[in-house]
């Protein structure tokens, strides 16, 4: 399963569902979930736009563009992300191991310090889902 950083660690902590991004985008969530819950699989650490961006309404078919971060954006928060788990673009991490690496580094400077979810009041950093 090939995803990019901020999906691998952002999509537990941030929790948004998002809707209004359409019914396959919804469908490509619950299958990530369930396999992070299962922790059937592994990840492929990918670099740019994943298979969660596909079915996404700000997907343009080359990248994000969505109005709180474009895809310029999107890559640098990708960049931090990965600094802060310490994992590198075309990495292959069992998902247990991946959850492993998330619990311990939670939360992230970059939470801290720039993420604009955090900001804004949209997430918890400190807090990560059951299934973890």
């Amino acid at each position: 399963m090939k995803l990019r950083p901020h999906h691998i660690y952002c999509f537990h902590i941030l929790g948004l569902t998002d809707p209004d991004r359409g019914t396959d985008y919804m469908n490509v969530r619950s299958e990530i979930k369930r396999r992070f819950v299962e922790e059937e699989d592994e990840i492929e650490v990918n670099e740019g736009p994943d298979i969660l961006c596909a079915p996404c309404t700000y997907y343009d078919g080359t990248g994000c563009n969505h109005p709180k971060g474009d895809e310029i954006q999107v890559r640098k928060w990708d960049a931090r992300i990965l600094q802060g788990l310490g994992i590198e673009y075309g990495q292959n991490i069992d998902i247990s191991d991946m959850k492993r690496l998330i619990k311990q580094s939670i939360p992230l400077d970059f939470c801290l310090s720039r993420c604009p979810y955090n900001r804004a009041g949209a997430c918890d950093p400190y807090k990560l889902p059951d299934y973890f």
